[in-house]
């Protein structure tokens, strides 16, 4: 019954990312934290650091597809910084996933980073849950090689993955 009251705590929460490709583990994020807020925003994002394989726009439509079932769930298109997303849009809380304590050192500082631009925005830092292991960078991999991704990517979207990362 507690787990109720916390239903809806957040307005808008983000979960912002460059998803090349969107996960299992992503989808397993997506799930957990919706419940929590009014409105899950995933956020999709170019990185200057990474090239992705798929654009932006067709990344988007993957990820709609993935969490069409999820009512209070919807995908939008980011540009320049995080921060500014946030205070154009009023967001409440940006949500983002850790599987090491590595990428828990990572995600803190951004969230700092984070809050000071955007006025106070905090970042939630979830673990991981039973797909810790699952990261964009491993599905590519196996792709490419052509492995099987069951159970690594959404089953909806599985196929389209194989076509676009499978060299």
């Amino acid at each position: 019954m507690q787990q109720n009251k916390l239903l809806g705590s957040f307005g808008l929460a983000v979960f912002p990312g460059t998803f090349d490709p969107f996960t299992a583990g992503h989808l397993d994020l997506v799930g957990r934290v919706r419940r929590f807020c009014s409105e899950l925003r995933i956020v999709v994002f170019d990185n200057s650091a990474k090239m992705p394989v798929m654009p932006k726009g067709d990344r988007m439509k993957l990820i709609g597809r993935a969490v069409a079932h999820m009512k209070n769930v919807t995908v939008d298109r980011g540009e320049g910084l995080l921060a500014d997303y946030c205070i154009e849009h009023g967001v409440d809380v940006i949500v983002r996933g850790v599987r090491d304590s590595f990428q828990f050192e990572e995600e803190s500082v951004m969230a700092k980073v984070n809050k000071r631009l955007s006025h106070g925005v905090e970042t939630i830092l979830l673990p991981a849950g039973e797909l810790q292991h699952v990261s964009s960078t491993l599905v590519r991999e196996i792709a490419r090689h052509g492995g099987e991704l069951e159970g690594l990517v959404p089953d909806v979207i599985k196929d389209d993955i194989e076509k676009v990362y499978g060299f």
